[in-house]
Parts: structure tokens; C-alpha cells; sequence
């Protein structure tokens, strides 16, 4: 085991990979101008043999790249290899090529990653050029990316729920806090199982796992019609999606509807009789009606939620008003806070 402030300083570093931006992995690299000389960048490359990638400014603003590669290659070799009499009293600023890629540094990790694989084929594996209030500001080598991603889905892995694969505590609190960072409303979705510990009492912990399974298979094929959406799983038979305001509600009544449909699978003989007898939190037996689902939604738009814990705080509330009417349809009901602040 590792002493507690040790597991600490663990914890902390891998919550930093995870909040990193595009900005945070740049390194300084000193860049060129548009009046240097074809012989500064030569100079340039022969003193650093790890140096893949110059970046060529005018008044501090990206406005070309030079390329260690291409640049041997092409201007020092040239043709018939006197690239390097031709071209010595050239400007920087007549061979360069334009940038190909300029990201701002508060880009995520995910979203550059994204970018960079649909650049060109000769481009793929050129590093990027960092801006920061559109001035240069660093270079971000393209193998230092590629393994700070590799760490990052790491940790998320680790994260993630074994049962369903959806993203956990961590990656859930870390997209709510981005989205309370863009100050854009949003609506965040808690799902639950009505009753379901007598359920997995009575049916067995293998049948409650293939429900749990469902719900997250459910969540990825609307995923799949909404991309935009965030999915989780908080741990147990608690869900959530994060979401654009407008569409929160059609898509709990989609995931109601897709779960209902597996009751005959999730109750088998049970479903015709439309209730099953199970022990309660008591110990007593008691008449259960079929599994149902309570979505309990809290909205940005009519609440101005300041943090993480704030948010938890007003669903903590939400989601207990919301098993409350549960309770009384039992039946899967949303229930959509709409209380103004």
C-alpha cells in the first residue's frame, strides 16, 4: 500500500494529466522571423539533431514553418545536392512553408488529437505549433502528444466502469467542470433503477449485471445518434448524460422506452404477471412492481451552477423529489427541475 500523502501526490498528478491542454505540453522553441537567412535555420537544425520543426514569425504571428526534413532536403541538398549555393542568401521567408497547423493553447488534448489526424500524409507527424492570443508560443513535438494521450486514456480506463466501459467519477466531474468553465447551458441527467436490490436479491446478481449492462449499451447506441452527448457511469445502477438543454428530455424518454422494451427479457415469467415478490430493505417480503427508471434532470439554464459541488448538492435534491414521485406512479418518470434561482 502507499503512504497516504504519497497516494495523494499520485492522485493529484494523474488529475493534472487529465485537466492538460494543448498549451500546457508546448515547449519554447526558438523561432525564426521572415528577414532570417536560409544559414540561421541550417545553423539551427546542425546544432540540435532533435530539432524537428521551426516556426517563422512576423511582429510575434505564425506565418510559415520550416521543416528539419524537407528543409535538408529540398533547399540545403536540393536536386543535384548545390541547394545550399543557391539558396544561402535567401530569406527565411522565400522557402518556408506555410503552417499546416496552429492551435490555441487552450485546446484540449482530444480535440487537437483530432485535428492532427486529418492533416495530410506528409504532415501527419510534423509537431504543432502552439498559439497563444493568436502569438506564437511553443511547439508541442508530435511523440510528446502521442504519449500524454496514451497516459490520459490510461487513467480513463482505469476509471471507467468494468461492467458497462462508460467513463467514471473522475471523467464525469472533469466534463462538468468543462462545461461550467464555457459558461453554456447545459443539462446534466441522472439515471437510476427504481428498486433494484430486490430486483438483484431475487433474480440474482448475474441477471442484475446484464441489466446494468443493458443501460450501458443503451447509452452508447444514443451516443451514437447524438455524439455531442456525454455518458457515465457514477457506479451501480446510477447513470448520467450531460447534454444540450433542449434535448435532455427526448432523450431520457428514448432511454425509457428502449429499457422498457427488455422487461420481458429482465423478468422472464414475471413480466406477464407484472410484479415479482422479493425482500425488502427490511428483510420483509414485499410485492414489487417491473423494473422502471428515474431520471431526475438538472438544468444550467434555470440554475446558475459555480461548481462540481454545487451541482452535486442541487441533485441530491432533485433526485429526491424525483424518487419521491417515482414512488407514487411507480412507473419510470423525468423529472426536470425547473425551479429559478
Amino acid at each position: 500500500m502507499l503512504p497516504h500523502d504519497l497516494k495523494s501526490f499520485k492522485c493529484e498528478i494523474e488529475i493534472s494529466i487529465l485537466d492538460l491542454s494543448i498549451g500546457d505540453i508546448a515547449i519554447r522553441v526558438e523561432p525564426l522571423y521572415k528577414t532570417s537567412k536560409i544559414m540561421d535555420a541550417f545553423f539551427k537544425f546542425m546544432k540540435d539533431e532533435e530539432l524537428s520543426l521551426i516556426p517563422v514569425l512576423d511582429n510575434n504571428i505564425v506565418i510559415g514553418q520550416i521543416h528539419r526534413n524537407r528543409f535538408l532536403e529540398h533547399t540545403v541538398l536540393g536536386r543535384f545536392g548545390y541547394g545550399i549555393h543557391l539558396n544561402a542568401q535567401k530569406s527565411i521567408f522565400e522557402v518556408m512553408e506555410k503552417p499546416n497547423l496552429v492551435i490555441d493553447y487552450n485546446m484540449t488534448l482530444e480535440d487537437a488529437s483530432m485535428i492532427v489526424q486529418k492533416r495530410e500524409l506528409r504532415n501527419l507527424y510534423d509537431d504543432i505549433i502552439v498559439s497563444r492570443n493568436n502569438e506564437y508560443y511553443g511547439i508541442v513535438p508530435i511523440n510528446v502528444l502521442l504519449e500524454t494521450i496514451t497516459q490520459r486514456s490510461l487513467i480513463i480506463a482505469r476509471d471507467a466502469n468494468p461492467l458497462t466501459g462508460l467513463p467514471g467519477n473522475w471523467a464525469i466531474q472533469r466534463e462538468i467542470e468543462r462545461k461550467i468553465r464555457c459558461k453554456c447551458p447545459f443539462d446534466v441527467c441522472y439515471i437510476d433503477i427504481n428498486h433494484f436490490k430486490p430486483y438483484n436479491d431475487y433474480y440474482g446478481f448475474e441477471k442484475g449485471d446484464k441489466v446494468i449492462s443493458s443501460i450501458g449499451n443503451i447509452l452508447n447506441k444514443i451516443k451514437k445518434d447524438f455524439p455531442e452527448i456525454f455518458i457515465g457511469h457514477i457506479g451501480g445502477d446510477d447513470f448520467i448524460i450531460i447534454c444540450d438543454n433542449e434535448v435532455s428530455e427526448s432523450i431520457c424518454k428514448i432511454v425509457i422506452k428502449t429499457f422498457e422494451e427488455l422487461l420481458p427479457y429482465f423478468h422472464e415469467g414475471d413480466f406477464i404477471k407484472g410484479y415479482y415478490i422479493s425482500k425488502n430493505r427490511k428483510d420483509e417480503q414485499e410485492v414489487f412492481n417491473l423494473l422502471s427508471l428515474t431520471c431526475a434532470i438538472v438544468s444550467t439554464e434555470t440554475r446558475n451552477i459555480t461548481s462540481f459541488a454545487h451541482l452535486a448538492s442541487i441533485a441530491s435534491e432533485v433526485k429526491t423529489e424525483a424518487k419521491r414521485l417515482s414512488r407514487v406512479t411507480k412507473t419510470s418518470i423525468i423529472f426536470k427541475d425547473r425551479r429559478n434561482e
